[in-house]
């Protein structure tokens, strides 16, 4: 592989905060979405709870979390996502309900910083979570805005286990819509993960091969190979020796050779290593939450940040007066729930805060045609599908209808609520959101990017010299398993470190560049030794004698 000249730099502003890139085929999971939402609430005006319908939606936001998943784990993890999202709405509930009746009684405002506190633990142990598994969109944000909805949905007159119970309807009902597909094809997911890998490389091998391939395109390919192999673990298809385990492989095989012919190999080929043995499924749940409990880590650091805007943004609008704090959290929880990267937070606080300006004037209009029982389902299905649609094209697009489509919902226990306050508080809240966020993204423990990139490079060094001893051991062959397991899973979170510390400073990511490039692709060439010894074709000890020297100089200098 030829070497790298330097870290890769973020998209441009123009393209990420206004452009509408393809994300293929939404519309499956938007509608599912819808309906997941849809049947129990419409199922709930039908027998007289109009009040009620909307409570049921926000369990349903649990079917988001198994879109693109194999049936075989798309239940379970849909499941556990509707339990947390229960949760979630009785811990809200069971504070909000004290708190609420306590002001009304002519209590202090102050005591909604309490919400804010249970809010900010829910979002600090989500984004801890989601992040030391790598779980991926839509991440904490759905849970936190459960736990505000429950805060406020007691004041319809619902107590906290009521509440809870139809949101576990709309849970249930997540569950149901999500398996819909297994009846007719068992391995739909597999299938479409699959298909869009190999058209996705089969498109950068042509381009490339006519002299027109570019990053963008070889990164997409690379990507989306990755995606489709982890489809083929979790479908449980790769031990199975399923005919699209074969598929896959040759089509790794073209965008291997493609990769290594590219005459415009530039800084991301770092990123896209990609060699012809396939990769490695993920360590199980226990090794990546117990690996992230370290300071240093992405998710430590990650929830840090989170813990601090979320208790300075709530404290902020408690002490301004606004009675909906709530709100600056859930703002500050999306600006930062996905990780430092400077750059692309500041880009999502932008969508944040023009996506809502737009949002609220929708709810506006929707609030003034003073829709209920069935038209107002028909109409959050709408905003729920939209935004399903929009999400991974266009953020800021996709906030125009979140925003009013939580309002709504969150509305449920003030259906009289005169619309001007209400959306001029979302606005301060939003604002308050934002900018705390981003003072945090930027001034709150400013080189951690620099300390998660060493950290997760240490680790790759480590298991690259775990894996090169039981290379040397005379009966290695049990040992390399797990430890390639885990040295691919390293890697990928090295190349996910060397991104953020590019974005957030281009100077000292490109001093420390070499030497991390290096320590990747030594990474690489070890799997790639592995993958020979369990065909039986141990390395040389004159080419592992190399791969030490490498390593040890990455431990002198990197």
């Amino acid at each position: 592989m030829p070497e790298s000249h330097g870290p890769p730099s973020p998209a441009p502003a123009r393209e990420v905060l206004f452009g509408l890139p393809p994300a293929g085929r939404r519309w499956p999971g938007a509608t599912r979405a819808a309906f997941a939402m849809g049947i129990p609430a419409l199922a709930a005006v039908a027998l007289g709870y109009p009040q009620q319908a909307l409570t049921v939606t926000i369990g349903a936001f649990a079917v988001i979390y198994g879109e693109g998943r194999p049936y075989r784990a798309r239940w379970k993890v849909v499941a556990l996502a509707a339990l947390a999202l229960v949760a979630a709405s009785w811990v809200g509930a069971l504070v909000g309900e004290p708190v609420r009746h306590a002001i009304a009684d002519g209590g202090s405002p102050a005591l909604l910083m309490w919400v804010v506190l249970v809010m900010s633990a829910v979002a600090v142990v989500g984004t801890y979570t989601v992040d030391s598994l790598r779980l991926g969109p839509p991440g904490v944000w759905f849970f936190v805005l459960t736990t505000q909805i429950g805060a406020l949905n007691v004041q319809s007159g619902m107590s906290p286990t009521e509440i809870a119970l139809w949101c576990a309807l709309g849970g249930a009902s997540a569950v149901a819509v999500s398996m819909v597909g297994a009846l007719r094809t068992p391995h739909g997911p597999e299938v479409v993960a699959s298909a869009a890998a190999t058209t996705a490389i089969d498109d950068y091998v042509a381009r490339q091969a006519a002299g027109r391939g570019s990053p963008e395109l070889r990164h997409r390919a690379a990507q989306m190979l990755q995606v489709a192999w982890q489809s083929l673990y979790d479908g449980g298809l790769v031990a199975r020796g399923h005919p699209l385990v074969e598929v896959l492989s040759a089509a790794q095989v073209r965008l291997s050779g493609a990769i290594r012919r590219d005459p415009s190999l530039d800084p991301d080929s770092d990123l896209d290593d990609v060699r012809p043995q396939p990769p490695m499924p993920r360590p199980g749940v226990r090794y990546r939450f117990l690996r992230a409990l370290h300071p240093d880590s992405h998710a430590w650091t990650s929830a840090t940040r989170v813990l601090v805007a979320c208790l300075v943004a709530g404290g902020v609008t408690v002490a301004i007066g606004t009675d909906r704090p709530d709100w600056a959290v859930i703002t500050a929880v999306l600006v930062l729930h996905q990780g430092p990267d400077r750059i692309l937070g500041t880009y999502r606080g932008i969508h944040r805060v023009a996506g809502t300006v737009v949002g609220v004037v929708v709810f506006a209009v929707l609030f003034s045609l003073h829709l209920s029982g069935v038209w107002l389902v028909l109409t959050v299905m709408a905003l729920q599908l939209l935004f399903e649609l929009f999400v991974t094209r266009n953020y800021g697009v996709a906030v125009v209808f979140i925003t009013p489509l939580a309002i709504l919902i969150g509305n449920t226990g003030q259906p009289h609520a005169a619309v001007a306050p209400v959306v001029w508080e979302r606005l301060v809240e939003t604002a308050v959101g934002v900018a705390v966020a981003l003072v945090v993204l930027w001034t709150v423990d400013r080189h951690a990017h620099r300390r998660v990139l060493r950290w997760t490079d240490r680790r790759v060094a480590l298991f690259t010299g775990l894996t090169l001893q039981a290379l040397r051991a005379p009966a290695g062959g049990d040992a390399l398993l797990p430890l390639r397991r885990d040295l691919t899973f390293e890697l990928h979170s090295s190349s996910l470190a060397g991104i953020d510390a590019a974005h957030n400073e281009p100077a000292w990511a490109a001093a420390r560049w070499p030497a991390h490039s290096d320590l990747h692709h030594l990474g690489f060439d070890v799997l790639a030794g592995c993958w020979s010894a369990a065909a039986g074709r141990r390395p040389p000890d004159d080419e592992i004698t190399g791969w030490e020297r490498r390593l040890a100089a990455f431990a002198r200098n990197g």
